[in-house]
């Protein structure tokens, strides 16, 4: 019998890895290119993150014993609309107020945003 990690392992088990990922490839950029770019990928990788993190808190926050579909998904549409107004907010604070290169930046960003899907697909796969 196989057994499925349940949602909140699953989201867990997803930030785990993509933190350890960024974490990687800023130390590739810091070895292959300096400290300019390993922080520019820490920050690529910060941007996926961290609106990651806050999308699992909205939607795992609240109980699931008394919740109707449809707080469901509300609680699932507000936690996506709280992720890409973030998404935009660190992307737009990233590129017009700090100092950063481009090419590691969106290589992190990249990266974090496949261990998603490659996450989500291998660990449970029920989709």
């Amino acid at each position: 019998m196989k057994r499925h990690l349940s949602d909140k392992q699953l989201a867990l088990v997803t930030l785990c890895c993509q933190l350890l990922l960024v974490v990687a490839v800023g130390a590739l950029f810091f070895y292959l290119q300096g400290e300019a770019a390993a922080r520019s990928a820490l920050i690529g990788g910060g941007i996926y993150w961290v609106p990651q993190c806050l999308f699992s808190v909205r939607v795992f926050a609240l109980s699931a014993k008394h919740a109707t579909p449809g707080s469901v998904m509300a609680d699932f549409y507000s936690g996506a609309g709280i992720k890409f107004g973030s998404t935009i907010l660190l992307f737009t604070i990233a590129l017009k107020f700090m100092e950063v290169q481009h090419a590691p930046l969106f290589a992190a960003y990249i990266t974090a945003l496949l261990m998603q899907w490659i996450v989500s697909f291998t660990l449970n796969n029920r989709y």
